[in-house]
């Protein structure tokens, strides 16, 4: 939704990437049904990602970022994320890829993890 709103583009290591800001972006949102005013989205021209930097997919420890953008989220979320519910699942060892990406969509909104590595967003020299 945010690239979709202008505020940026899907960057290589899978986070929004902002021109200004590089990936050191938190977004928040608001449900309400309160009537409000039409609104008209800005137009800005984001770039995203450099095409020629690698420095995320570089600095990953667990090599979880591919060259060609793609993100192994379960790697990712192995080794940087510490979760009640993920914590559960990795040391059953038994799970479908399908359940770590419904859990991902679930817990995305408010998950109260901890995340234990942001090599890729700290070492990104854009901001």
């Amino acid at each position: 939704m945010a690239e979709a709103a202008g505020l940026g583009k899907i960057g290589k290591n899978g986070l929004l990437f902002n021109s200004r800001y590089g990936p050191r972006l938190i977004l928040g949102g608001i449900i309400t049904t309160a009537q409000l005013p039409e609104m008209v989205l800005p137009h800005v021209e984001e770039k995203g990602c450099p095409e020629k930097c690698f420095v995320c997919q570089e600095q990953c420890p667990v090599g979880a970022i591919g060259k060609n953008g793609k993100v192994d989220r379960v790697a990712c979320i192995k080794h940087s994320m510490k979760s009640p519910l993920f914590s559960y699942l990795m040391k059953n060892g038994s799970f479908d890829p399908s359940e770590i990406e419904s859990l991902n969509h679930i817990t995305g909104v408010d998950d109260h993890s901890i995340y234990t590595c942001i090599r890729c967003v700290s070492k990104c020299p854009y901001i």
